[in-house]
């Protein structure tokens, strides 16, 4: 390879165990209520101590766990995190207003953005994540696919997208991302090929960094190869070595791939060890959650294993999904860390 994959996330993370999850959300839509309207959230105490410390707190955990390219912390479900403010303040059916598609993560992130370029001296390099246009599609409406209404959804991805790019001294959006987690694992009817390449393609118009779509299986990898504006496949490779596609085929269509290197899957990753003998009670412990963490050779495995299949087709590495089964912050932030460890160590070795 001319260059090393760079160290990104995907994005949710778990909250403080002492703050309620209920009052975050309902103070989430306090905040993005009052930015709509323009209003100095920074100066509202209810929000800065449930959502603003808290998101920037998070946000400073995955910079020094050495994230290269950090998602903003998803603290919130995927899915009510653009349904609502779609059907709140929608333009037309399946629309959201221009001036009413907003982040808040990323507002305050960008409100700190000085103040952490200066506590750090480097500037901030984030990746947009939000949820792919027929993934919202099908939460709401099914598997029966209307291109009009698809094209809809896909313009409101649009707009949460483009009120997201950010590029000064302190700070660069630098990838976005569509997350499309069902898509290659459903029927989708009433539609083709062709009409999903052209969803995909409105929902990052006028995008103009490297655009991701983050998928949990590439068995319709071909769709997304077709698309003139993604230029990044993902996969969730360390939890399944067969999630591949051959080379040669990013290369024919010039795309790029983005591989897990590190399994994310908690819920699994505990049956697996209670299936294996050890007690609930032991693993119920700091030191059985840590132990859930794969392995430095187990990453490094991972990686070298992706770097010899995709070559210099290999452009982000990081974990499989995002961490917010992980119980508290501090497991999240360990397995985060362990990464960057394994990519400084090869770094290192290859120099």
């Amino acid at each position: 390879m001319n260059t090393f994959p760079k160290y990104d996330d995907v994005g949710s993370f778990p909250l403080p165990k002492n703050l309620d999850k209920e009052k975050f959300n309902q103070f989430y839509w306090k905040t993005y209520d009052a930015l709509t309207k323009k209003y100095d959230i920074f100066e509202h105490i209810g929000l800065t101590n449930f959502i603003i410390n808290p998101i920037i707190n998070s946000f400073k955990l995955k910079m020094e766990a050495g994230v290269e390219i950090i998602n903003y912390p998803q603290h919130i479900d995927m899915y009510t995190q653009f349904l609502k403010p779609l059907n709140d303040y929608k333009e037309d059916s399946f629309l959201i207003s221009s001036d009413k598609a907003i982040i808040p993560e990323v507002e305050i992130i960008n409100h700190f953005a000085k103040e952490i370029y200066e506590q750090t001296n480097k500037p901030i390099r984030l990746k947009v994540c939000v949820t792919g246009p027929i993934e919202l599609y099908i939460r709401e409406r099914g598997f029966t696919i209307y291109k009009d209404m698809a094209l809809k959804y896909a313009t409101s991805v649009n707009r949460f997208l483009k009120n997201s790019m950010i590029d000064n001294k302190y700070f660069k959006t630098e990838t976005v991302s569509i997350d499309e987690p069902s898509f290659g694992y459903t029927d989708l009817v009433n539609t083709n090929e062709d009409e999903l390449t052209e969803i995909f393609d409105k929902s990052l118009d006028g995008i103009d960094v490297d655009n991701l779509i983050h998928l949990h299986t590439l068995s319709s990898y071909r769709i997304p190869l077709n698309t003139k504006k993604i230029n990044v496949l993902t996969c969730e490779y360390a939890s399944d070595q067969r999630n591949v596609i051959p080379k040669k085929d990013l290369e024919d269509y010039d795309k790029f791939i983005r591989v897990g290197i590190c399994r994310t899957n908690f819920n699994n990753l505990f049956a697996e060890s209670l299936d294996s003998g050890i007690p609930m009670d032991k693993l119920n412990t700091p030191e059985g959650i840590r132990s859930l963490i794969d392995s430095k050779d187990r990453i490094q495995k991972m990686l070298f294993d992706a770097k010899a299949h995709y070559g210099d087709r290999l452009k982000y590495v990081g974990p499989d999904c995002g961490l917010y089964g992980w119980d508290e912050p501090s497991f999240a932030f360990e397995l985060l860390h362990r990464i960057y460890e394994v990519i400084k160590e090869v770094k290192e070795k290859n120099q």
